[in-house]
């Protein structure tokens, strides 16, 4: 299988950020972690709402990963399917309402059961963005704005205004140009490392459906999730209230380690914790730097810009070939 996966916006040495200008807000530890639950939620209740409403559901062929093949399946109905090698029955793993729909288990009539990747169908690729810029993403956005309306907030006052565009725009924009080559190596150590230890490298969600569209509106609607409404929602609730709250009862370091750790982990994918730490590090970094939500806001914008166009115009052989390229740097110089 061709491998076009790309990745979407701890150190124990001394960090220096330079004087706190970030606005000071008067929300608690306990603030975080009823936001925090509230969004959880949220987002159960989504997948949950989804799952029963909608039962996934497949018809037609597809194209399927297997190994290091390309497996092109008909899907019947009743749960059947046929190849140009076997045929058997197929299910979705899990259970209803909660089934991973990205992937098949597939028994043949003759053989044992085996797991193949699958894109997923347009129906369900739109109905988990959907899904996810509802009760994903929305859900953060109108939980902060309650905690603006509880404290008697205005935005700029909680998160900063825009100050100088040169520093809140152009900086930002610069830096995520800079951080793509760095991130990229950390991610493919990453990834060999996993792979070292016999873990099981499994591609970012948000990836293997923004490479598996095709149909206009939901690339429009996918770029809109991906560029626009992840980085309002994850810089709001990891630097403007995780980070900030913690910082302000007397431990940055601590809130610095916390807001990046949770960002890497809601990304769910063993291979990103590196790159999403270090990238999360960045951001707290140009927070500090600026005193504006905004700066890291357009940097993890641009940055998403940047890997949703290489996903969407890169070809996979190309894509293939210069992650090979990095990864005899990276070994050359070790």
């Amino acid at each position: 299988m061709l491998n076009r996966e790309r990745f979407f916006i701890v150190s124990h040495l001394p960090v220096f950020y330079g004087e706190r200008v970030t606005p000071k807000v008067p929300w608690t530890p306990l603030d975080i972690t009823l936001i925090l639950l509230a969004w959880l939620l949220a987002m159960l209740m989504g997948t949950l709402f989804y799952g029963l409403l909608v039962p996934p559901k497949i018809q037609g062929q597809y194209d399927m990963a297997d190994d290091n093949r390309t497996l092109t399946v008909i899907f019947l109905p009743e749960n059947h399917y046929e190849s140009d090698e076997h045929k058997g029955t197929y299910q979705f793993p899990g259970k209803p309402p909660m089934q991973n729909r990205h992937t098949l288990i597939l028994r043949p009539e003759l053989g044992g059961e085996y797991t193949v990747n699958f894109p997923g169908t347009t129906r369900d690729r739109v109905g988990i963005i959907a899904v996810n810029l509802i009760f994903g993403q929305g859900s953060v956005v109108i939980l902060i704005m309650l905690l603006l309306v509880k404290y008697r907030l205005r935005w700029k006052n909680a998160f900063g205004g825009l100050h100088d565009p040169t520093q809140t725009i152009a900086l930002p924009i610069l830096i995520s140009s800079l951080i793509l080559c760095p991130l990229m190596a950390l991610h493919i150590i990453s990834q060999d490392f996993v792979s070292y230890f016999g873990g099981t490298l499994t591609p970012q969600q948000a990836v293997q459906m923004v490479s598996a569209a095709e149909n206009p509106a939901e690339i429009a609607l996918q770029a809109f999730s991906v560029v626009f409404m992840a980085p309002i929602a994850e810089e709001l609730l990891f630097r403007g209230v995780v980070y900030n709250s913690i910082k302000q009862i007397g431990y940055q370091r601590t809130a610095i380690a916390v807001s990046a750790i949770l960002f890497a982990i809601v990304h769910s994918s063993w291979a990103l914790m590196l790159p999403f730490i270090v990238l999360a590090l960045t951001l707290v970094w140009l927070y500090e730097k600026t005193g504006s939500l905004f700066a890291p806001m357009v940097l993890h914008a641009s940055f998403n810009a940047i890997n949703f166009a290489m996903i969407k115009l890169v070809p996979p052989e190309q894509m293939e070939h210069l992650q090979n390229t990095f990864r005899s740097i990276i070994y050359f110089w070790k």
